[in-house]
Formats: C-alpha cells, sequence, structure tokens
C-alpha cells in the first residue's frame, strides 16, 4: 500500500513539474534554476550547502546550476576569502521570477486542483507529507514554504478572488511537499541500486517493460512521463546491460520491447533487499492503514484531474502483481 501511495505521488508531481517546466523554460530558464532564484529570494545569501539541503540536490547539481546562473547573471556571489561565499539575485534574476509569477488566467498545472478536492482531504495528504519531510531531517522545508507563500514567489494571489487564495495556498505547500517526499524517496533508492549497478531511471523502465510487456520505446516515454531522447537513452543502456530484448513488430521499424532473466532477478532483489531500506518510504508505515487507503483513492483522484489517466493501469499492472502488495 505504501508503494502504492509512492507511485501515485511521484505521478502527480511529475506530470505538474513537466507542464509547469514548459511555461518556466519560455523565459529563458529551467524550473530548477528559477527554484534556486525562489531559494535566494526567500533566504538572500543562502550558501550552495543550504540551497542543496532546500532544493534536494546534490552538491554537484547545485553548483553546476549556480555556475548557469551566475553566467546568465542573475545572481552573484559575495566577495570575500571565505569557502562558503554567499549568493544574492541580481536585478535580472528579480524580473525572472516576477515574470513566472501564475495568475488567474495562467495554465499553471497547480491550477487544474483548485477545484478538484476538499480542504480535508488536502490537509490530510499535506500532514503526511509534512510528517515526513520533518521526520527526514528537512528542517528548512516548512519555513521555505512560508516565504514562498508570503512572498508570492509562484502565484500572484491578489489576481484570484479572496476566499480560492487560503486554498491556492494550500495547494503550493502540497507541491512543495509532494516533491521533497518523492525527490527523498527516489535519492535514497539510487544510492541502493549503484550496487545492482543500475540507475534509478533504469530500474523504473524495467519496470514498465517487465509489466507492458512488448511495449515500444515511445510508449515508454509517455507512461514514465519522459521525454523522447531520455527515453531512447535509457532504452540504449539496458540494451548494453544485457537487461532488455526487442523483437521487430508488424508495423514498419517497430521495436517492441522484452525484460531478460537478468533484469528480472534483479529487480526481484531490488523489491527484497532495497525496499525496506528507503526511510522515507518506511515512514509511511506510521500512518494508520484505513487512512493510508483513503489518502490513495484521493492520489488516484488528483491524479485524474491533472490528466494522469494511465496511472490505475499503471499501478494495477506494475505493483499488485509483481509486488504483491497488501
Amino acid at each position: 500500500m505504501k508503494l502504492e501511495f509512492y507511485t501515485l505521488s511521484r505521478y502527480l508531481f511529475l506530470k505538474i513539474e513537466r507542464e509547469y517546466a514548459k511555461i518556466v523554460e519560455q523565459s529563458g530558464v529551467t524550473l530548477p534554476q528559477l527554484r534556486i532564484l525562489w531559494i535566494l529570494r526567500a533566504f538572500p545569501g543562502a550558501n550552495s550547502s543550504m540551497i542543496s539541503k532546500i532544493g534536494c540536490w546534490t552538491p554537484p547539481t547545485v553548483s553546476r546550476m549556480i555556475k548557469i546562473l551566475l553566467e546568465k547573471s542573475l545572481i552573484s556571489r559575495d566577495i570575500s576569502s571565505g569557502k562558503s561565499k554567499g549568493i544574492h539575485l541580481t536585478e535580472h534574476g528579480l524580473k525572472i521570477i516576477e515574470s513566472n509569477r501564475q495568475h488567474h488566467e495562467s495554465s499553471f498545472p497547480l491550477l487544474w486542483l483548485l477545484g478538484a478536492s476538499g480542504q480535508k482531504e488536502l490537509d490530510d495528504l499535506i500532514a503526511v507529507y509534512r510528517y515526513t519531510a520533518l521526520e527526514s531531517g528537512n528542517r528548512y522545508i516548512m519555513d521555505y514554504i512560508d516565504k514562498i507563500n508570503e512572498l508570492s514567489l509562484k502565484i500572484d494571489y491578489t489576481t484570484f478572488p479572496e476566499e480560492e487564495q487560503p486554498r491556492l495556498k494550500s495547494l503550493v505547500e502540497l507541491y512543495n511537499l509532494l516533491r521533497v517526499f518523492v525527490l527523498s524517496v527516489e535519492n535514497t533508492h539510487s544510492l541502493l541500486l549503484k550496487k545492482l549497478d543500475l540507475t534509478y531511471p533504469q530500474m523504473r523502465a524495467l519496470i514498465v517493460i517487465r509489466s507492458f510487456r512488448g511495449l515500444t520505446s515511445s510508449q515508454l516515454a509517455e507512461i514514465a512521463l519522459w521525454s523522447a531522447s531520455s527515453a531512447n537513452l535509457v532504452v540504449k543502456n539496458l540494451l548494453a546491460k544485457d537487461l532488455i530484448y526487442r523483437n521487430k513488430g508488424t508495423v514498419k521499424n517497430s521495436l517492441h520491447m522484452y525484460t531478460t532473466r537478468k533484469a528480472d532477478a534483479l529487480l526481484d532483489k531490488d523489491s527484497e533487499e532495497n525496499e525496506n531500506k528507503i526511510g522515507t518510504l518506511n515512514l509511511l508505515d506510521n500512518v494508520p492503514t484505513d487512512k493510508l487507503r483513503e489518502l490513495n483513492t484521493f492520489l488516484h483522484f488528483l491524479n485524474k484531474s491533472v490528466k494522469n489517466d494511465m496511472v490505475v493501469d499503471f499501478v494495477d499492472r506494475c505493483l499488485y502483481p509483481v509486488k504483491k502488495l497488501q
């Protein structure tokens, strides 16, 4: 049941994230780059270590993005000889934040959920994500979310009716905590997968390919919510590792994928050895079973609200037949 909760959470996050990224990229930055700008607006002078913790990124990832933002003149560093130099927004960086504030007529995917649920269900789901974030040691996240809403960094609340603004702020909190939950599980699992010589995307692809036998690379991209190029790269690496094979289909140039016995053994080993080592996921053991079942139903509904219609089929095929959950 907790794997269903994670899978539904992950798909909800990926859908919102992908659609949001398309909007942000029109301003000349990526969504992760914009997140760094938000962090610096919320915490002026934050260093790369603090940015890494708030953003759930590895230090090398933060270093690469900071370099890009410096080159774009969106941020500046303190001039000092210390190792931990504070980072600040430039005027250009502030303008990028302002240009990305969503409003009443925006196509921001989070707005799709505005009328999709009752406040009680939303509060219950937020409470679980908040609990897992705090228990996992993310001490900055609640202050960051408060700042995001206080400064209206993501949404210009004044463009919405006053009665809708509290719900919008709850949705912003949901989105940020959802992201922390999903990435916390993913980051921990990624480290465990190194022993199996697998990356996290490769593991997710194998689960999909084993469950949807005979699918094509384009179908994998659709189910996994990846770009075509990302799916092709994962497939290429899986072929090189002898974890999948392909057969020609009846349609011209179509290639259908299947997992090898080696891949099936790796997936079973991952399930048996790694599943109980993911601390954030295991925190869900403290959520009453009935409540977790209610939240899973609610997450199904939220996924449908953002047009993730394939999620139910994915959960049925990828979790229950393979994982044999309760």
